[in-house]
């Protein structure tokens, strides 16, 4: 085998110079083995290799692309909805109906219970009948806001009352008196229809004014009451630590004085109220004793405030058990010359609204009587002592509109 001296390609006996190369003086010798061997010229007909697109690079662009556009003014509106929706999708809210009417019924016992004697413990050897006075007086639902709620728009109306037997009116108050002897009971029942809305009440402290703005003819919901001690000395100490740094406005200094009662004090249930030195030194109270306590600090600021009573319903079992409840309003002027109230349950954590589940029975009017005997509906006197059993029920109920409350 002959090869190209040159090239190395295998020559034919007939090759008159090398196919390859072309080489045309071609001595055709033997390749001898330290002649360097040429590399062969391979030619590929497969696709051209090309160079390989790094993987971060299209995301970027894609990335650039999307900035871009939304860029454009046309997409701005798009770019709120999106913000609005996501802010709404992180944000914690109530859901509650915008009304609730419903229609309550009431129905109490009056009752005879063991006679007793002039030391006031039960004397069972006195032959004579066992009998004793009694005197029941609820507090008549009405259109509220009411009283010194008059600045605002109406969120209850007492659709109708009825009571059996019927009572005497006096003040505002449904009062039932009598005897009872032996074994004689009394009963009466009232009757509620009531249409209810949910307060929301959508003020930030740039509306509000300032306490200097507080107009006159308040001077009832400044001063002390039953239980709302605003001249307290810790009171007032407190009321003025709550009040710096906020240049007298007024909304600022309820949500500061709000936070601080439910940042610093728990939730006890209790009977009578508290004052607020034995509030304020125990650290915790119900909604009474923290509704007092809000009142006077409040007062203590120079903010007219007021408590407010009624019922709410304790569990979302059907509205059908109920239980007393306190909350308390307060006046604040606003920075456009104008007059409104607020409201604040200590007890469930409601600033500036509530929701319809509940039912208002009297709103504080600044005298301390008043205030006192809505705590002591019933009392009674004589050889034998006289009771009363209560049972609620909501015969009907129905909700309108639904509302969703950031929390």
């Amino acid at each position: 085998m002959e090869q190209c001296s040159y090239c190395g390609f295998v020559l034919q006996a007939s090759d008159a110079g090398c196919p390859n190369c072309g080489a045309a003086d071609n001595e055709r010798r033997p390749l001898q083995a330290d002649d360097p061997v040429p590399q062969q010229i391979v030619t590929h007909y497969g696709p051209t290799r090309r160079r390989r697109t790094p993987r971060w690079l299209k995301p970027l662009l894609a990335l650039l692309l999307v900035a871009a556009l939304l860029s454009l003014p046309q997409a701005q509106p798009y770019l709120q909805q999106l913000d609005d929706l996501l802010g709404e999708l992180s944000t914690p809210y109530y859901e509650v109906p915008e009304t609730l009417t419903m229609t309550m019924m009431r129905n109490f016992t009056i009752f005879l219970g063991d006679p007793v004697d002039d030391r006031g413990t039960t004397d069972e050897s006195d032959d004579q009948p066992n009998s004793a006075s009694w005197r029941l007086a609820l507090s008549e639902p009405g259109h509220r806001p009411s009283g010194p709620q008059g600045v605002g728009n109406d969120w209850q109306e007492l659709l109708s009352l009825e009571a059996n037997p019927v009572p005497d009116s006096r003040s505002g108050k449904m009062v039932w008196e009598g005897t009872l002897t032996g074994d004689e009971r009394v009963d009466i029942s009232v009757v509620y229809q009531v249409r209810v809305n949910t307060i929301l009440i959508q003020l930030v402290p740039e509306d509000s004014g300032t306490v200097g703005e507080v107009p006159a003819g308040w001077d009832a919901f400044l001063q002390d009451e039953w239980k709302i001690e605003p001249s307290d000395p810790q009171v007032q100490v407190l009321a003025a630590e709550l009040a710096a740094g906020t240049d007298g406005n007024v909304l600022q200094i309820l949500r500061n004085i709000f936070d601080y009662i439910m940042g610093n004090f728990d939730y006890v249930l209790g009977a009578v109220p508290r004052s607020c030195q034995q509030t304020l030194a125990h650290g915790y109270g119900d909604c009474d004793d923290l509704g007092l306590l809000f009142a006077s600090l409040s007062r203590a600021a120079g903010i007219p405030a007021w408590m407010e009573m009624g019922m709410i319903p304790r569990s979302a079992d059907n509205l059908q058990d109920w239980g007393g409840h306190a909350w308390v309003n307060a006046l604040v002027p606003l920075a456009n010359g104008n007059l409104t109230v607020v409201t604040a349950d200590l007890a469930n954590g409601y600033f500036l609204w509530m929701p319809p589940y509940r039912l208002s029975e009297w709103v504080d009017n600044g005298d301390p009587d008043d205030l006192k005997a809505f705590y002591f509906l019933f009392s009674s006197q004589g050889k034998g002592t006289a009771g009363f059993s209560e049972d609620l029920t909501v015969a009907s109920w129905s909700q309108q509109g639904q509302l969703r409350i950031a929390v």
